[in-house]
């Protein structure tokens, strides 16, 4: 259901997930928390679920179904369960990670988008991840409802060598974007990489989004995360703080019935417990 700029989906499911379920006080290793075994390295899960296979530099990637879709045609792509260990913790580890993404998205096209989730942080911010193994989620947006982020007005903030960087300034959710009109991916995942490095080193969490636009162009969208108590909805339930970057664009997943009934009844206070929400468990970029 629509309540303008934001639309809520009910996904029950969303919460059963292997891995959701997480201990109340973070890893004091944060993003770092080393890898152990998960259900991506399965030979089962490969063989069951890939339905593409990607190789960059020596990278490999599964492109896999995803069992706890949000979209149709909602893919996983995940890091081959052979790869060094220290390179599989969910968090960025350099540029090439991006550049892979960036170039896969690319060859995909409108209307996929790409969504990293990270690690928690050290200091309690969450992203949504669920599962300590490198991957993204990558699904179509459907063209029938475009989002509302991508509808305002930007401000740019700097511009170098085609690539432009700025916020949406009037959307509650504190982030960064890179705008590359030239097909330029080296550039943009340089660019992006600058920032996603600086909270690595604060060992916080991270939302990226990144979207495919006409003419080989990108926008990625770097949200930084905060520590965030859950928000309450009154009389029916509470929103955790840990969701993940589809819902920073707006599309935001409710865990029980009675709150999507509580936002058909109240659609101006879910609007603004929203924006509360959204808000509070971003950080301004520096």
């Amino acid at each position: 259901m629509d309540a303008s700029p934001y639309r809520y989906h009910y996904l029950p499911e969303r919460a059963t997930r292997p891995g959701a379920q997480k201990a109340p006080l973070p890893p004091a290793e944060g993003l770092r928390l080393a890898h152990t075994a998960c259900p991506f390295d399965d030979e089962d899960f490969v063989r069951e679920r890939e339905v593409l296979r990607l190789t960059s530099a020596g990278r490999v990637y599964h492109v896999c179904c995803n069992r706890y879709p949000v979209t149709p045609y909602h893919f996983l792509v995940v890091k081959a369960a052979d790869s060094l260990p220290s390179k599989l913790p969910q968090y960025i580890q350099g540029p090439e990670e991006l550049e892979d993404m960036l170039w896969f998205l690319q060859m995909a096209g409108e209307p996929f988008r790409a969504y990293f989730n990270s690690n928690r942080g050290s200091d309690g911010s969450a992203s949504g991840s669920s599962v300590n193994h490198w991957h993204y989620q990558l699904f179509p947006f459907p063209k029938e409802a475009p989002s509302q982020l991508f509808a305002r007005k930007v401000k740019v903030l700097a511009a170098k060598k085609g690539l432009k960087a700025g916020i949406v300034p009037d959307w509650p959710a504190h982030h960064l974007f890179f705008d590359l009109g030239d097909g330029g991916i080296h550039e943009a995942s340089e660019g992006l990489w600058e920032k996603v490095r600086e909270l690595n080193s604060l060992n916080v969490a991270y939302n990226i989004e990144v979207v495919a636009l006409p003419g080989g162009a990108f926008r990625a969208f770097l949200f930084p995360r905060k520590p965030a108590a859950p928000l309450e909805v009154p009389g029916v339930g509470s929103l955790s703080p840990d969701f993940g970057g589809w819902e920073l664009s707006g599309d935001i997943v409710v865990p029980t019935r009675e709150i999507l009934d509580w936002v058909r009844l109240n659609p101006g206070e879910a609007a603004r417990l929203t924006e509360k929400r959204l808000r509070e468990t971003t950080r301004p970029v520096a």
